[in-house]
């Protein structure tokens, strides 16, 4: 026979530590949400431009194309924190490609310009990444 005491305080600690560590996933997307809005937002306005979102799409891509080759591979991309570069690969072929990932950035742009005033504020950018990680 179950001992449902025992089966209880299980399920409970499995909960727990779920919770716990979903927690601590939100903390840490937060933070790297944080910071990229911070290395976007170039001229400290407050607002991310058109222009700031792909100067940082191209400087991101570069940091993460280890090998140089104009590709960002799937080693490439597991380096990547934001994650913000895999679903660019539109072809599906595994690799994406200095035109995918400009193409990504600029629809993550219209986006999260949701007042569509031509910048993206730091809450449009919270706003945005809190739907798209659930939290």
């Amino acid at each position: 026979m179950v001992n449902f005491t025992k089966f209880g305080l299980i399920i409970s600690s499995v909960v727990f530590f779920s919770v716990i560590n979903g927690f601590a996933q939100q903390s840490e997307i937060q933070d790297i949400s944080n910071l990229e809005f911070s290395r976007m937002d170039k001229d400290q306005s407050g607002f991310i431009s058109s222009s700031e979102m792909q100067t940082y799409q191209t400087d991101k891509f570069n940091e993460l194309d280890k090998d140089q080759s104009g590709d960002l591979t799937a080693d490439e991309l597991a380096l990547d924190r934001t994650k913000m570069h895999q679903p660019a690969d539109k072809n599906m072929d595994g690799k994406i490609t200095q035109e995918e990932s400009s193409s990504q950035f600029k629809e993550y742009f219209q986006q999260m310009d949701k007042d569509k005033d031509g910048q993206v504020s730091e809450a449009e950018y919270t706003d945005y990444w809190k739907l798209i990680n659930k939290f």
